[in-house]
């Protein structure tokens, strides 16, 4: 019988046979040597090849459609989470990749169904720190970070660290969210709950925090405030926080009720001696006259009325402060600076503002007012090598700080607010700045106003003592040059 099949030229085989086809008409894909086929005993193991290679080559055809897939939507991505004019920012991270994206469209990419079980367990790299994504069944994003940096741009460039923080994110829709952040560890949670509006041109962040106990607050800034560990701090604070426009400004309305430091040994200074430097001839009598009045008028015209800080100046000064070509502006009372002189150092950063705080409240209680203005007296910085106000009254108007008139005492409360370089520009104009000791002395209390027109008068014409002798000596020095 002729077998079907067989080539001219030589008798079927029997693997002719049993595929019912030459072997060399057997098409292998993408043209696989088809040697194997013809050789007896592999047409089992040969059709397993075929298969497994066919499957590794569809295999690499699916990754590489995944991949041109993958850089499309990453296209797609970078261009869709482009920040649009507006629109808040933020750096972001993954891996080696970092762009600045628009918060509203990372958002908005990050809480779809779609993109919700890609992101669940990924890392997200942020200024504040590293924050890891769970995605929930109940369609909400939470987000975590241990440790955490707080940037307060208005008090400095250093950020408090916070031992955790976690984000709960619910979309409301379209560009509204809400949730909550939570700082701390559970037992003293410090919870605040968050709405946003996204919108275009539009965008808008509340955040409110309910009545917590300051001490819970405080808690969190414990690494950059060592006092925290062993001061008591009572009363309670609430506060609703509002960010607007596309330059993102906050305002704030506090509510701070019974705050109360103790335990940081203030009660001390009752007692202390000032450095003899500071003192000068006058050792013991407290200082009085004009002066006080002249430097409360020049440093801190509530100082009578608060509780050693005052929110209102605080509050229009972060405001002031919160733009980034803005001069920095302060708010610091004179117990504030009495406790920057004493314990905390000028550094600006936000800690040093929070432990400046802790010893202000203290000493309001410990010391009362009297014995603030007393100290503040007698250490205030007047210039290089001149301590305290006696020493300052006869380094320049060589006279004692009691004997002063309102005018010279109103000009020499001027030179607080920076004394080198204020006494630098009287010699460079050879004379005072009358539009700011003026104001001063309207801004004494008490004084008559019989007094007060008196010292006016005599301001049109008055020099500090050291002005008149350097233009003496100045004087002097050109006649002796030869020049007339």
């Amino acid at each position: 019988m002729k077998r079907v099949g067989a080539p001219r030229g030589r008798p079927a085989s029997r693997v002719d046979t049993l595929w019912g086809r030459p072997a060399s008409r057997i098409g292998m894909p993408l043209g696989e040597p088809t040697s194997c086929i013809g050789t007896p005993g592999g047409g089992p193991m040969s059709r397993a090849l075929q298969l497994l290679r066919r499957a590794a080559l569809h295999a690499l055809a699916l990754l590489a459609l995944t991949a041109l897939l993958a850089g499309a939507l990453g296209v797609w991505a970078l261009h869709t989470l482009a920040p649009a004019r507006g629109e808040w920012r933020q750096t972001l991270r993954i891996g080696p990749w970092q762009r600045e994206v628009g918060v509203s469209a990372a958002l908005r990419l990050a809480t779809h169904p779609m993109a919700r079980p890609l992101i669940d367990g990924h890392r997200l790299h942020l200024a504040s720190g590293q924050w890891q994504l769970r995605s929930r069944a109940d369609g909400e994003l939470d987000a975590y970070c241990a440790p955490c940096t707080l940037r307060l741009r208005a008090l400095g460039a250093q950020p408090l660290t916070l031992p955790s923080a976690q984000l709960r994110l619910r979309r409301v829709d379209a560009d509204r969210y809400q949730g909550t952040l939570q700082f701390g560890e559970a037992a003293q949670p410090v919870e605040l709950a968050w709405r946003a509006d996204l919108r275009m041109g539009t965008p808008s962040l509340v955040l409110t925090l309910r009545e917590t106990p300051l001490a819970h607050v405080a808690a969190l800034f414990r690494a950059d405030v060592p006092e925290v560990a062993h001061a008591r701090i009572d009363g309670t604070l609430a506060f609703t926080a509002r960010v607007s426009g596309s330059d993102a400004r906050w305002r704030i309305d506090p509510r701070l009720e019974g705050f109360a430091v103790t335990g940081l040994g203030t009660e001390g200074l009752l007692h202390v001696i000032p450095p003899d430097a500071c003192r000068g001839a006058e050792r013991s009598r407290p200082l009085g006259g004009w002066l006080p009045r002249a430097v409360i008028a020049a440093e801190d015209q509530r100082f009578h009325e608060h509780y050693g800080y005052d929110l209102g100046e605080m509050l229009a000064a972060w405001r002031r402060n919160q733009s980034r070509d803005a001069a920095p502006h302060g708010a610091s009372t004179l117990t504030q600076q009495l406790a920057k002189l004493l314990f905390t150092g000028d550094e600006r950063s936000a800690a040093r503002k929070l432990r400046e705080l802790l010893y202000t409240v203290e000493m309001e209680h410990t010391l009362g007012k009297a014995r603030i203005l007393q100290l503040y007296l007698a250490i205030a910085p007047w210039g290089p090598g001149v301590c305290g106000a006696e020493a300052a009254s006869r380094h320049y108007l060589r006279k004692s700080a009691s004997r002063l008139d309102p005018v010279e005492a109103a000009w020499l409360a001027s030179l607080l607010v920076h004394p080198e370089r204020e006494w630098q520009r009287v010699l460079a104009r050879g004379a005072i700045d009358h539009e700011r000791v003026e104001r001063l002395i309207g801004d004494m209390r008490p004084m008559s106003a019989e007094r007060r027109a008196q010292a006016l008068e005599r301001l049109s014409e008055w020099a500090p003592s050291m002005l008149r002798e350097q233009g003496r000596e100045g004087l002097a020095s050109t006649r002796l040059n030869g020049v007339p």
